[in-house]
């Protein structure tokens, strides 16, 4: 095998791992990754094409061989930042964002967690669970009217909350929360349309009381079921409670956090 052919295999593996090697550090772009069903192969693509460019026309050129590689390698750079899946979830948005978070890092709030979760912002959500030391659930409490077929199209009120050392966290102040440690269960308490509304649920077990709902939803883990979600209806009234894990651990996420060691 020769030095040129050597070289241009040096070439093709370095544009395949350099471009996989930093999308594992990153949330999947594109919803489900479906994108990268044509993203992967363009980076094979191109890597190849890189290779053997290389390999045909490197003794035709008059440049040295060192600048020839330099030469390809920005080439294919540009190629495949071309081709990488733009929007929220690429490099240069997720790498901007985190300046953003880190600058108003002192000026966050437990409770921002909500808007965090709510728009997957998961620099920012790093950010709050490295300050804060947040519990990993959420809760997210919806009321609205169903009609005879079942739907529930007609949204009323949503609010979230959270229990952090024995108190609740909550974007809703008219709510009444009443922790029970003993018993080990929240109610919370609202008015909606000149409704009472009393609604209990477990803690830390929130599926304890799963039998006085209509109906709930779960996950099954390594440790048995976990209930996610609880459905009661009142009258035309369906309040539905969904549990919440706002933290994702990406590699990025796990630098941002190094990184914000030195902000705290």
């Amino acid at each position: 095998m020769t030095r040129r052919s050597i070289i241009a295999i040096v070439i093709f593996l370095f544009c395949v791992a350099l471009p996989t090697w930093v999308l594992s550090f990153f949330p999947t772009p594109c919803g489900f990754g479906f994108c990268l069903l044509f993203f992967c192969p363009t980076i094979f693509l191109i890597g190849l094409i890189s290779g053997l460019a290389f390999y045909k026309f490197s003794d035709k050129i008059k440049l040295r061989k060192g600048l020839q590689v330099a030469l390809v390698l920005v080439v294919d750079s540009l190629l495949i930042t071309f081709f990488y899946p733009k929007g929220e979830f690429s490099p240069v948005y997720q790498i901007s964002e985190s300046k953003k978070v880190a600058g108003i890092y002192g000026q966050l709030k437990p409770t921002d967690i909500f808007e965090a979760t709510e728009k997957r912002n998961f620099n920012l959500i790093t950010a709050l669970y490295h300050k804060f030391k947040l519990p990993k659930e959420t809760y997210t409490v919806t009321y609205c009217l169903f009609d005879t077929t079942g739907s529930c199209d007609t949204t009323i009120k949503i609010f979230n909350y959270f229990i952090k050392d024995n108190k609740v966290f909550t974007d809703n102040s008219s709510i009444h929360f009443a922790l029970d440690l003993k018993e080990g269960s929240l109610t919370f308490t609202d008015t909606v349309q000149s409704t009472t509304i009393t609604f209990k649920v477990g803690y830390p077990d929130f599926g304890k009381y799963k039998k006085d709902f209509d109906n709930s939803s779960s996950d099954l883990t390594e440790k048995g079921e976990r209930i996610t979600g609880l459905v009661k209806d009142i009258g035309y009234l369906r309040v539905m409670t969904n549990e919440n894990l706002p933290k994702f651990e990406y590699k990025f996420e796990q630098l941002f956090e190094k990184y914000l060691d030195g902000i705290k």
